[in-house]
């Protein structure tokens, strides 16, 4: 039997007595020692919070149970694994799923009975609450400390901290009030991001400079005129969100600033004026979308629309761009029409012989075809279902549900959970075994006599998702030389 050792350490527990990774390693071996278990592994997550499991060593025990290689999960008590009561059960589930069990070496429960159940679920709520009430006295803390003016967060580009303070930093200071000065001069993001990526200034992260980071680090940054603000941000579903102005906590003057009161009004004034001309993300109504690459630089190249403005009527006409030189500033300014595109991809496609599909078959790796897309979206599938029994459980919590609904919405989400994963593993075994020639030939003269009969009929959305299927990436050089690498 093969048990893994799961230990996990968070930075606020690390001093803490009976949870360092030595102790809960001596601990977890002495207890494989007296049950004659000789054949275990340590999986280690250092500085990890458990507030959710994307945790490095975690995914990789889930990755070994799943292949069947661990039996056993270990750990020193079970707020070690997770904190979250959702993050437990679906745990568990998945344990049974590939019948491998769970131990904790300080508590007492059988998983396998009604009773042992009941017990892990609620020492998981216990875990829960807990997690919950060291948040809040971090964030009680927190706010204390920004109504004193002190560091909360991290510095932002043209700061540093000292001694629990905000130091202007004048090398980045420089560059701040250059941005500042080309915005309310009239220029745009796009040209201030190409600006400090070819000066080799990068942001407080080091990461290049795109138009969009340029935007959000000028927009409302109160620090830049000398104020520190806190629960300005929040996480929902991993995503940062913005609370409202009212919500926030702004101390004045805490700090020197590097924009003095005039120059970041008018840059605010000027933000505010282009803010509605920003980009929104929206459905795609480009046949290729997501399959252009740039033959340059490796970048997507993005469909985009030119407005023409002439005595007559204006002229529209679609292209693809270079992403890296549209929003980094980047590789160099090269396109090609759509129309010209799809008609050469079209074309291809039509012309396809049984020599071109040898050549495929030579050019692409065996995990690179339309099962590997169809398992990502698959386990996509299972993300969305554990996020959906999470809100079942956060109406239980506050009263909108009762325990017979929770139950059945857990029976009903976990049927679909179980299923998801057969298939996830059932795709991951086809595409370790990859294909056989003749099958792939199949395949894609099954595709080939669709995708002509979806063109007789003018169906684009149909055609784009036939073109998906065969071709897995069109990449293109100088805006006329294309180079099509089709999918298995």
């Amino acid at each position: 039997m093969k048990v893994a050792l799961y230990i996990r350490v968070s930075t606020d527990e690390q001093a803490r007595e009976g949870f360092s990774i030595p102790e809960q390693r001596e601990r977890l071996v002495a207890f494989c020692t007296a049950h004659g278990w000789s054949d275990y592994e340590c999986f280690i997550d250092d500085g990890y919070s458990a507030k959710d499991t994307d945790r490095p060593a975690f995914q990789q025990m889930m990755t070994a149970i799943r292949e069947g290689r661990i039996q056993t999960v270990m750990t020193t008590k079970i707020d070690r694994l997770t904190r979250r009561l959702i993050d437990l059960l679906t745990f568990i589930d998945e344990l049974d799923a590939h019948q491998c069990s769970y131990k904790s070496a300080s508590e007492t429960f059988d998983t396998g009975t009604a009773v042992g159940r009941m017990v892990l679920q609620l020492l998981g709520v216990f875990a829960e609450f807990e997690r919950e009430r060291i948040a809040e006295r971090v964030r009680e803390t927190m706010y204390h400390a920004a109504q004193h003016g002190k560091v909360v967060t991290a510095p932002c580009f043209g700061y540093d901290v000292q001694d629990g303070r905000y130091l202007i930093n004048e090398e980045e200071a420089r560059w701040v009030r250059i941005m500042a000065e080309r915005i309310i001069a009239g220029q745009g993001t796009w040209t201030i991001a190409k600006m400090l990526n070819d000066h080799g200034i990068r942001t407080k992260r080091g990461r290049e400079w795109t138009l969009k980071a340029v935007r959000v680090y000028l927009w409302k940054n109160e620090r830049l005129r000398g104020h520190t603000v806190w629960n300005q941000h929040y996480r929902k579903n991993r995503k940062l969100m913005e609370r409202p102005a009212r919500e926030w906590l702004v101390v004045k003057h805490t700090h020197e600033p590097i924009l003095d009161q005039e120059t970041y009004q008018n840059l605010q004034a000027r933000l505010e004026q282009t803010r509605h001309l920003a980009p929104r993300a929206r459905r795609s109504g480009y046949l290729l979308s997501g399959l252009v690459r740039c033959g340059h630089c490796g970048s997507s190249m993005n469909g985009m629309k030119a407005v023409t403005r002439n005595k007559e009527q204006p002229y529209v006409s679609m292209k693809y761009v270079c992403a890296a030189y549209q929003k980094k500033a980047q590789c160099f300014y090269h396109f090609i029409h759509t129309t010209a595109l799809e008609e050469h991809v079209i074309q291809e496609i039509l012309a396809l012989s049984e020599t071109d599909i040898a050549a495929a078959l030579e050019t692409l790796p065996p995990f690179e075809n339309r099962q590997h897309e169809e398992l990502v979206q698959t386990k996509k599938q299972l993300a969305t279902v554990e996020d959906r029994f999470q809100r079942q459980i956060r109406a239980f919590e506050i009263g909108i549900l009762d325990e017979n609904d929770l139950l059945a919405a857990k029976k009903r989400l976990t049927q679909e959970k179980n299923e998801l994963l057969a298939n996830i593993q059932a795709l991951e075994n086809a595409v370790s075994a990859g294909f056989s020639e003749a099958a792939v030939r199949e395949k894609i003269a099954s595709r080939l006599f669709h995708s002509k009969a979806v063109l007789e009929t003018g169906d684009r959305e149909r055609l784009k998702t036939i073109i998906r299927g065969l071709v897995h990436q069109i990449t293109v050089f100088d805006g006329n030389r294309i180079e099509l690498t089709f999918s298995v």
